[in-house]
């Protein structure tokens, strides 16, 4: 042929349907290895040079992860996520080439990463977009965001529903009797200012409830000082949403040392359900996040996006659900 065929002339040569040639291009589940392996050889026979074409020649998936929240590490939450998009990856013949990184992630960063080693496209994990990333990744440089979204809309993402999550979790504290509740805010990330937007919904829609929102990013004398003014009686609230386990965790401690308790001095709800959660006595009230699920569509939005490089974007909210503890105490 003069010209690259495209994805409708392959199909028609194959005898098969056009999301057959998406499928089998992209190393998607469903097909069997000899169809597959069929229409590969057909589309490199006809000169297919769409993006699916990258899937033909390289199997590595590069994959930013923020890695800034505990120690430089990864947490658990990171740590499960990781480990289903690897199984998911696997399970469609791709490999995740892991690369931990600040929140705020250089383009050129990636350029000399690609310069090293060509991928076929890029998984940013809990990576916030700046104006950089937006115009790095064009339409030749497939992306996915995981735990964050895009508000511009260009990109596909996964992350849990943390807006409704977060408004579930606040209305725990008001269906106890609380009416006087604190919000724990940390990071300032699309994700977690969702949660805040949540807390606030929550408490507008009951009459005679009040919200205050703490800034805790000093660091645990924040946590202190408020611990210290409840103790003194210099604070109204009686329940405490935080906005995830690690903080609502901190406070719990930071409340004890004072000579406060959980729940019966203060309620608090948590949000992630950590494995953490579990070990405290008594148990932390949280939400879970479905991180399996979250893996999962985070890969098959990848495998679409690189078949199908035109194709809407997609942005899948996953819910979560609550779990029940014994760190909320019901008032009158």
């Amino acid at each position: 042929m003069a010209r690259a065929a495209n994805q409708s002339e392959i199909a028609r040569a194959a005898g098969v349907s056009i999301s057959t040639v998406s499928r089998a291009l992209s190393n998607s589940p469903g097909i069997s290895d000899e169809l597959r392996g069929q229409i590969q050889g057909l589309a490199k026979e006809l000169g297919y040079r769409g993006r699916g074409a990258l899937a033909l020649t390289t199997r590595v998936v590069r994959t930013y992860v923020t890695a800034h929240l505990v120690n430089g590490g990864l947490v658990a939450f990171y740590s499960r996520l990781v480990e289903s998009m690897k199984a998911g990856a696997h399970a469609a013949g791709l490999e995740l080439e892991l690369r931990l990184v600040q929140q705020s992630l250089d383009p050129q960063r990636i350029l000399r990463d690609e310069a090293h080693e060509p991928t076929a496209a890029t998984l940013l994990v809990g990576v916030d977009l700046t104006p950089e990333l937006r115009a790095y990744f064009t339409a030749e440089r497939p992306m996915v965001l995981v735990n964050t979204f895009d508000p511009e809309q260009r990109f596909d993402c996964v992350a849990p529903n943390n807006l409704y999550g977060a408004r579930m979790a606040t209305s725990q504290l008001l269906d106890a009797g609380h009416r006087q509740l604190l919000h724990l805010r940390e990071q300032l990330r699309w994700t977690t200012l969702q949660r805040e937007s949540g807390f606030r919904e929550a408490v507008a829609n009951v009459d005679g409830a009040r919200g205050e929102v703490a800034d805790i990013r000093g660091g645990d004398e924040i946590l202190i000082e408020l611990a210290r003014a409840k103790a003194a009686g210099e604070a109204g609230w009686t329940g405490v949403f935080a906005v995830h386990d690690n903080a609502a965790i901190r406070f719990i401690h930071a409340l004890e040392d004072v000579g406060l308790r959980v729940p019966r001095d203060v309620s608090v709800i948590g949000f992630d359900d950590l494995p953490t959660a579990a070990m405290m006595t008594p148990r932390l009230t949280t939400m879970r996040v479905d991180t399996e699920t979250i893996g999962r569509q985070a890969i098959a939005l990848l495998l679409r996006r690189i078949a199908e490089p035109d194709a809407c974007r997609l942005q899948v909210e996953c819910g979560v659900v609550p779990v029940a503890g014994a760190s909320i105490h019901k008032i009158a």
